[in-house]
């Protein structure tokens, strides 16, 4: 007989979104929504049909589940669901991006994960879209030849958009850390009225293992988006490799061009349906990975983390001023620092 996962929603505004991803999926389903706020609790119920719950612990004693998915703004810290999840025999936490604003709450999701060994999915979908896919098999089959240049250029929210430009950065050079960075900042960006302590413009290259060299743009009006004819310059990423070159433009096109071959390919790319497609087979495979250790998530905490401290590198070289190696990371007191810098 096949298990069902019982999954809950926690946050009723995006996480309804989420929530969708598990209808249709014969072995999972929502079975309860935390929501603090009682008119989006109640919309969230009558919509997915399920509990809803304003106390976090209380939903967990009572729903005996294997997932939890928090999807809630960046100014939530993301340990706080950790041990409670773990304690209560959870299987796997999704959380979304970015996994922390500053250094000093990336230490403590870091503790809460290697505290408890709970199963931490960050929800990049974009690991699941079908360019992905060729990536992974390109490597594996080494088509591509060994990359040398990355360019990757995002438009929007930091906290929104540049983890998932960093993650495609990763995955494009086969999700090594960075060897060093040189980065620029202006700006400081804010949520509402809250400044979340972070630039509002960033722009690094990046040197990774075997002399990679990665262009790397966050802004609120990305200039190196221009160049993409019928693109939407919220994500778009370039990968030239020495037998071929990938691409891969939201709301534009992806494809792929290998040299000396006939073999090219170029799909058009629309995310209001990409994205639906590719956050079910990140929630699917939240199930294969609790049935199967070894069918690894694509999604995986410790891979988000890595994007996380490859960001905070740039920060930390922007503070600088100058070219830095990585590690070292950025500390607490220079984060500091940088705030100030930015509130200023």
């Amino acid at each position: 007989m096949v298990k069902t996962y019982r999954a809950a929603i926690v946050g009723g505004r995006r996480g309804v979104h989420h929530a969708r991803a598990y209808q249709d999926l014969e072995n999972m389903e929502v079975v309860a929504i935390c929501e603090v706020d009682d008119q989006r609790r109640a919309s969230a119920e009558a919509e997915l049909n399920v509990t809803g719950y304003a106390d976090y612990e209380q939903m967990l004693e009572k729903e005996q589940l294997d997932i939890v998915h928090a999807v809630t703004m960046p100014t939530v810290p993301r340990h706080i669901w950790v041990e409670p999840a773990a304690q209560a025999g959870v299987g796997a936490l999704v959380i979304e991006k970015p996994i922390a604003l500053k250094p000093k709450e990336a230490e403590r999701l870091d503790a809460a994960q290697e505290k408890t060994g709970l199963k931490i999915v960050v929800n990049h979908q974009r690991r699941y879209l079908p360019f992905a896919d060729k990536v992974r098999e390109f490597q594996a089959e080494d088509k591509l030849g060994d990359v040398h240049f990355v360019r990757a250029s995002t438009q929007g929210e930091i906290t929104d958009m540049d983890t998932h430009l960093m993650d495609l950065v990763l995955l494009a050079v086969g999700d090594v850390p960075p060897t060093d960075v040189w980065a620029t900042i202006e700006g400081g960006e804010t949520y509402q009225t809250d400044l979340l302590n972070c630039p509002e413009n960033l722009i690094a290259v990046y040197t990774f293992p075997k002399g990679i060299r990665a262009f790397f743009e966050s802004t609120r009006q990305a200039l190196g988006t221009a160049d993409f004819p019928g693109s939407n310059p919220r994500c778009n990423i370039d990968i030239w490799a020495t037998k071929g070159r990938m691409w891969w433009r939201e709301n534009g096109s992806w494809g792929y061009l290998l040299d000396g071959t006939s073999q090219q390919f170029t799909e058009p790319t629309d995310f209001g349906q990409d994205d639906i497609s590719a956050q079910r087979r990140l929630t699917q495979a939240i199930a294969t990975w609790l049935i199967d250790e070894s069918q690894s998530h694509h999604c995986r905490y410790q891979l988000a983390k890595l994007g996380f401290d490859a960001i905070m590198a740039a920060y930390r070289s922007a503070l600088k001023g100058q070219r830095l190696t990585f590690p070292p990371y950025l500390q607490e007191a220079e984060w500091e620092q940088l705030q100030a810098k930015l509130t200023v």
